[in-house]
């Protein structure tokens, strides 16, 4: 569903967004890994490239809770999902990876700084101007 969601992104001439991202049981029993490589391999089209698409890491255990993993652990899996996107997408050293996940103000310039982080997918914290603002200037 979601890859015909993609593809039906594209004919109307959107640029779309895939979230990945894995539950609190599935990160506790060690594979967060290979339930985003699953994501990835079901969802990216065959015809994906780096201008018709976006990928966002957003921890499904993360997501309003305030908790983040830590920015070792952001990296790490922003590093292997570009790692496997290289097997998707012919230019993926120039996709845009987003990390969403309880990003705030006050984390939002660790959290852009990690590596193999090219923004932030900001959820509820556009709500709150202030919030959104801080997000922006640590931008």
């Amino acid at each position: 569903m979601v890859l015909a969601k993609v593809e039906a992104a594209w004919r109307a001439d959107l640029l779309p967004i895939l979230c990945i991202g894995e539950t609190l049981a599935e990160r506790e029993a060690g594979r967060t890994l290979a339930v985003l490589e699953g994501q990835l391999r079901n969802c990216v089209p065959g015809e994906a490239t780096a201008a018709k698409l976006v990928v966002a890491y957003e921890p499904i255990w993360a997501i309003g809770t305030g908790k983040t993993p830590t920015l070792a652990e952001v990296s790490a899996t922003h590093a292997f999902v570009r790692q496997i996107m290289t097997t998707l997408v012919p230019d993926a050293t120039s996709l845009r990876l987003l990390y969403g996940g309880s990003v705030k103000g006050n984390n939002a310039g660790e959290l852009l700084a990690a590596g193999d982080v090219d923004g932030a997918l900001v959820g509820g914290a556009s709500l709150k101007a202030d919030e959104f603002l801080a997000i922006a200037k640590a931008a």
